[in-house]
């Protein structure tokens, strides 16, 4: 066989065109006459390194923006970071393959305790420890083949980014919704800073450190998120929102139904006033409230003398009247509140109130129209008094941060003129980055010649505000930044964002699907609200990945973890190997301490980045928690032994036209006809799953199917048809996004055979994988055309693809009302329906009836029943 570093010589004995003018792609290393090895790989991997970076440069394609979640730089990856960034860089370059003007960007959520922690420990500064493991994070990243847009790449701890989160916090400062207020917080004690309630755990320790939570009165920002609450909540029915699936469920629990409506009242003490934030759930009383309670353990009661408790009063905006307040803490408040307005005159319960407490009261409001009086109240409340519908338990966002490393809060403090915003020239407020670590200096407080500035307004002294952002703010608008990340007039240009935003496929962790999501999100609605955005909602699709899971092992009599060294399997139990003492096996999260992780380094030394991508993504689907072992290794790399071997025995037949198997005619059209039909079932259900299901295990999974087909003995004379040229070819093309380097090699092999002139296929083997076209089927290949009648499958039609891409829902219902086991199933009536067109994979028609309807009224029924009795 021909060495392949000919291969321009065998292109033009076999197409005789001038190259001249025709971009020359890289060719391939020629190995052929050798199996495959893990040097080979790597020499692969080696070769097309930089050919798989490629830019995409046809700006006018449609925008696709696919946005994994940033990564904290901790310094090394690990197999989370592998995960979700295999699984991003997928999309991208099958979004890439199908004509999409791809933007995949990449970025660093730099600032933090962990970071700072670090540069205390090894007394150097966090802004250098910082980017030094952004450099190794990046080198590793880039090892992987990731295809980033990195001339997009920011970082959270720059002054170029943190100037803009300063910009935005001074706009919802303007807005009212960034403030100050004195509360009891929660004070993790070894990292020396205040958690949000979100960041302390059912034990009541801390996230990062772990730390039992103390809790302390101090002053804090806060963002009034809880005003956007109803728009947020609402804003998850949007059916624009793809695959939120159990997301969506998720925030609605976390915002809670929104079914009271909160209004500031005033307390003058002395020359200060004191806002109350009163809730409830019947806006009424807002106008008809005969007094308040308080519970004790509020903070202002905490800090009044007995007489002031003894004769407190606060100003309702609603009414313009002043109420009583009792202090009492046998109320039963609404969960999260600690202020109850009460009308005993109309509510029951009320007036049971009023006798415990023996509060005298009125009976002006006994005959009031409820209704009527709700809707005055929610009126007068919205339109004049900042009033917002909320749910009782959801609190304003606590983004105080008592450390150094994180962005400063843009405001002076002045003795003359209270709390100032440093002016918008001023920006940013900066770190001074430059202080000694070996001091260990963790908070901006300590830096007395930092704090010390002079006021905006009368130049007099003043004092900076010490506290730092909680990094969430960082990260709550970052994926805008991307879109524009070189500005320096404003965070970004509107216009920027116009055509590409929302996100249309975000991807990260569950574990972020609650509180960086819902920080986004409201971030954005804000952003909407200042005619920054061209739309509320900043993220189209959610793509959740599941934790990747170790192997752990701990002695069953003390919990002590172990490394695997010191375990060993006798029969079907676990001991360790000293003692023999019994051992726990179980799949946890990774983590060093449970000696249960993987380095990726290993994996990409060993056997490649490749390899290490498709073991990443087969077997188990994104949201799946994958459990990472070596056992799955055989399999994998078992497949990409058969497609060397495969397109190994294409170049031998297609240089080489005297090999024959001499099948019959018959047996040759038979076989060419199951090529022809395997391609393009393989093609509707690989792209399927690649383009709507994001199952891209699924998707490989056909993959594998489709080179088994290739690889089931078929004839030589087969191999050199055009039909096995458009299976192997597309096979390729369609893994490219999995193994950019192999595939680089598998196709710079195939394009360097002779085409046959008799079977000319429509690839262009003048360019390499990436530059081809995703494959799509031929269009009179018959495709499924399902009908699930109240979620059972009741009918499968095969439509050609041209006929069922013109399928309308209408058509789609009248077709199969004509086929009898679907009519048989509706003769009760049909409640509604619903028709899922996938253009060139397969279409559903989803008919729900009144017998589902029923089942659901009988099951309701029945619960009601058991409950009673």
């Amino acid at each position: 066989m021909p060495h392949l570093k000919r291969c321009t010589h065998l292109f033009l004995k076999y197409n005789p065109i001038s190259l001249l003018g025709v971009k020359r792609s890289k060719c391939s290393l020629g190995l052929w006459d050798q199996d495959l090895t893990t040097e080979i790989k790597l020499n692969i991997e080696n070769h097309w390194a930089k050919e798989v970076l490629h830019k995409n440069d046809c700006e006018n394609k449609k925008q696709y923006y696919v946005l994994p979640m940033f990564p904290y730089p901790s310094g090394n990856l690990h197999m989370g970071h592998v995960r979700v960034y295999s699984i991003s860089d997928t999309i991208a370059r099958f979004q890439k393959l199908n004509g999409k003007n791809v933007i995949h960007p990449i970025g660093w959520d730099a600032f933090g305790l962990p970071a700072e922690n670090a540069a205390i420990e090894h007394k150097i500064l966090p802004h250098i420890w910082t980017e030094t493991n952004i450099s190794t994070m990046k080198r590793q990243l880039l090892q992987l083949g990731f295809n980033f847009n990195w001339e997009k790449e920011i970082s959270t701890c720059d002054p170029k980014y943190y100037k803009w989160t300063q910009y935005i916090f001074l706009k919802l400062f303007e807005s009212g919704l960034a403030y100050q207020n004195k509360a009891q917080v929660n004070w993790d004690p070894v990292d020396e800073t205040v958690l949000a309630d979100e960041q302390v755990d059912e034990s009541g320790c801390s996230w990062r450190s772990g730390a039992k939570v103390e809790k302390k009165t101090l002053t804090q920002w806060y963002i009034k998120t809880t005003k956007y609450a109803k728009k947020l909540y609402e804003g998850l029915n949007n059916k624009n929102l793809e695959n939120w699936k159990d997301i969506i469920n998720l925030q609605k629990h976390w915002i809670g139904e929104c079914n009271g409506i909160v209004v500031s009242f005033t307390i003058k003490l002395g020359h200060t006033k004191k806002s109350l934030n009163v809730w409830s759930q019947d806006p009424y009383k807002l106008i008809h409230g005969q007094f308040l309670t308080i519970s004790s353990s509020n903070v202002l009661i905490q800090e009044l003398s007995p007489s002031e408790i003894n004769n407190l009063k606060c100003y309702n905006p609603i009414t313009g009247k002043e109420i009583n307040i009792y202090v009492s803490d046998n109320v039963n408040y609404p969960e999260g509140r600690e202020i109850y307005i009460a009308c005993p005159s109309t509510d029951p319960e009320d007036n049971k109130l009023s006798q415990m407490l023996n509060i005298g009261f009125s009976n002006e409001s006994s005959n009031i129209d409820i209704i009527a009086e709700n809707n005055r109240a929610i009126e007068i409340a919205l339109k004049n008094c900042g009033g917002y519908f909320v749910s009782s338990k959801l609190k304003d966002w606590l983004i105080s941060r008592q450390r150094f490393w994180g962005t400063p809060i843009p405001i002076i403090h002045c003795p003359s003129c209270g709390t100032v915003p440093v002016p918008y020239e001023d920006l940013p407020v900066l770190l001074p980055i430059k202080y000694s670590s070996e001091t260990k200096i963790s908070t901006l407080s300590s830096l007395k010649s930092w704090l010390s500035c002079k006021c905006p307004k009368c130049l007099g002294d003043a004092q900076r505000e010490s506290d730092t952002m909680d990094t969430f703010v960082d990260s709550s608008w970052y994926y805008y930044r991307f879109l524009d990340h070189a500005n320096d007039k404003m965070p970004f240009d509107k216009e920027k964002l116009v055509g590409i935003t929302p996100v249309n496929c975000y991807i990260g962790g569950k574990e972020h699907a609650v509180l960086h999501l819902y920080y986004a999100r409201f971030m954005s609605y804000f952003l909407h609200s200042q005619g920054l955005t061209p739309m509320e909602e900043p993220f189209k699709k959610l793509l959740v990945q599941g934790l990747v899971m170790g192997k752990s092992y701990k002695v069953k009599s003390t919990g002590k973890y172990l490394p695997p060294e010191d375990v060993e399997k006798v029969g079907e139990e676990y001991i360790v190997k000293d003692t023999g003492e019994p051992v726990l096996v179980q799949w946890e999260k990774m983590s060093k301490s449970k000696y249960n992780g993987e380095n990726p380094q290993r994996l990409l030394s060993t056997y490649g980045c490749d390899t290490t991508r498709l073991l990443i993504l087969a077997d188990v689907p994104p949201p799946t928690s994958r459990k990472w072992s070596d056992d799955t290794l055989p399999g994998v790399l078992n497949w990409q032994r058969r497609l060397w071997l495969t397109v190994k025995d294409y170049l031998k037949y297609r240089t080489d036209d005297t090999a024959r198997n001499n099948v019959s005619c018959t047996d040759f059209e038979d076989l060419k006809l199951k090529l022809w039909n395997s391609r393009n079932y393989f093609i509707a259900t690989a792209t399927y799953h690649f383009k709507y299901t994001q199952q891209l295990s699924v998707g490989i999974s056909r993959l594998q199917s489709l080179t088994n087909v290739l690889r089931n003995n078929i004839p030589s004379e087969v191999i050199r048809s055009k039909e096995y040229e458009q299976a192997l070819a597309s096979l390729i093309i369609m893994l490219s996004p999995v193994t950019p380097h192999f595939c680089s090699e598998l196709w710079a092999g195939i394009k360097s055979a002779p085409r046959l002139p008799d079977n000319l296929t429509s690839f262009d083997w003048n360019k390499d994988v990436f530059e081809q076209k995703w494959p799509v089927v031929d269009q009179n290949y018959p495709l499924s055309f399902q009908c699930k009648v109240d979620g059972a499958d009741r009918c499968e039609l095969k439509i050609p693809a041209m006929e069922l891409n013109d399928v309308t829902s209408e058509k789609a219902y009248e077709i199969m009302l004509k086929e009898k086991t679907v009519a048989n199933r509706v003769k009760k009536g049909i409640l509604k329906t619903k028709y899922e067109l996938y253009p060139n994979c397969r279409a559903i028609l989803y008919i729900y009836t009144n017998r589902n309807l029923q089942s659901k009224q009988k099951k309701e029924e029945d619960k009601l029943l058991r409950s009673q009795l």
